[in-house]
């Protein structure tokens, strides 16, 4: 393996995405569909290994499927938290999506129920509104490559972190 400083930026993700959350995830968890228990998990892991983890989960769901695809898979339960490790990156562009994306499911989920709940439970179909927003977000998210770059944003906040 090569020393940390050997490592490009994308190298250097893949190894705190797969190598220490990916293992550690798949070590602990029998049953992906245990929300809860999944979710409890990703905060057992070191601060920089959690946002390495949400963001990249984020940007994998939403290139591969939309904002709609990210909610589906129920990666949504971790958006307050990868909120935390995008504005400490500077991906503020990222930030802001995601942002919007959270506030027009708040905007529906109901009084009573947790966004937590309203995530796993897919509560948020057959609503035009959300369905029309997430989409312009997704239009918006494909086209950020240009205006701010996730891989060395991600990479130069971890070469200055102590991942464990």
């Amino acid at each position: 393996m090569k020393t940390q400083e050997a490592l490009t930026n994308q190298e250097l993700i893949d190894y705190v995405f797969y190598d220490i959350a990916g293992e550690y995830l798949n070590e602990k968890i029998n049953y992906w569909s245990q929300t809860k228990m999944w979710y409890d998990t990703v905060f057992e892991l070191s601060k920089p290994v959690r946002y390495t983890y949400g963001i990249g989960i984020l940007n994998m769901q939403v290139m591969n499927g939309g904002f709609e695809q990210y909610y589906d898979n129920n990666y949504g339960i971790f958006a307050m938290e990868t909120l935390k490790g995008l504005k400490i990156i500077g991906a503020d562009l990222t930030f802001g999506l995601l942002k919007d994306s959270i506030e027009i499911l708040k905007k529906y989920k109901g009084t009573k129920t947790e966004l937590f709940d309203f995530i796993t439970r897919n509560e948020y179909w057959d609503n035009k509104e959300i369905e029309q927003v997430l989409n312009r977000l997704d239009d918006e998210y494909y086209n950020l490559n240009d205006k701010e770059d996730l891989t060395e944003l991600l990479g130069n906040y971890l070469r200055n972190c102590e991942i464990k």
